[in-house]
């Protein structure tokens, strides 16, 4: 995989060819014919340098993506515990490096901001995550860990902006923190409009059980669409 080759990066040009396959997987070892380089078919995939069957290391990304702890997926895969947290940094970064490449211009109308804790390996190492979702499809645009401060909803909010395609035209949905309602005007440069009535995703009020909107924020009135 030679960066340099005027083939680099282009499909469908037939420049690759298999010189020989290799492992109980049959991996695939090709040449290029423009420029002569030769490399493993995983090469700058998830899978690459993967000393497991591919099988059981597809297993592994299973469990890791439900949620499963290291030492739970180590057990359920028969897989030793350093292989399990090895695949998990490489499956994660590259599952970052992909988010980052195909999430972008999101057209987006409501987007839902929370946070939750949790904590790393031990319970003495607590963490937060604060996610950004899509209240119509759930799809998770953007997530950042850190302490639970003005600090970690500004990452969350200033790199959920870079990702929508009309973030003047937004409805805002959190937990009341006060640190949304702060940066909300200064991240989307509008101003901070206050709800006026539940139309979704009320909740009833401890007193009388009538309905009350979730804290909402909406960066502008515009319309798309019209002048």
């Amino acid at each position: 995989m030679n960066s340099k080759c005027e083939s680099y990066g282009q499909a469908g040009l037939e420049n690759l060819i298999v010189r020989k396959v290799y492992g109980q997987d049959q991996i695939r070892y090709l040449r290029c014919r423009c420029c002569g380089a030769e490399f493993s078919e995983r090469k700058n995939t998830a899978f690459w340098n993967t000393k497991i069957p591919e099988s059981r290391a597809i297993e592994v990304s299973r469990q890791i993506a439900e949620g499963t702890s290291i030492k739970g997926t180590s057990r359920l895969t028969y897989t030793h515990r350093a292989t399990v947290k090895r695949l998990s940094l490489k499956f994660g970064q590259h599952a970052q490096d992909f988010h980052e490449q195909e999430v972008q211009q999101l057209d987006i109308d409501v987007l839902e901001m929370d946070e939750r804790h949790g904590y790393v390996a031990i319970k003495q190492q607590q963490c937060w995550d604060a996610v950004a979702i899509d209240a119509a499809s759930k799809f998770i645009v953007q997530v950042e860990v850190g302490p639970r401060n003005t600090n970690l909803i500004d990452r969350l909010m200033r790199a959920t902006h870079k990702r929508l395609a009309h973030p003047q035209d937004l409805v805002l949905m959190t937990d009341g923190d006060a640190s949304y309602r702060t940066l909300f005007p200064i991240i989307f440069g509008v101003s901070y409009l206050p709800p006026v009535r539940a139309t979704w995703g009320a909740r009833p009020t401890q007193n009388t059980g009538f309905l009350e909107p979730l804290p909402t924020s909406k960066s502008s009135n515009i319309v798309r669409g019209k002048s």
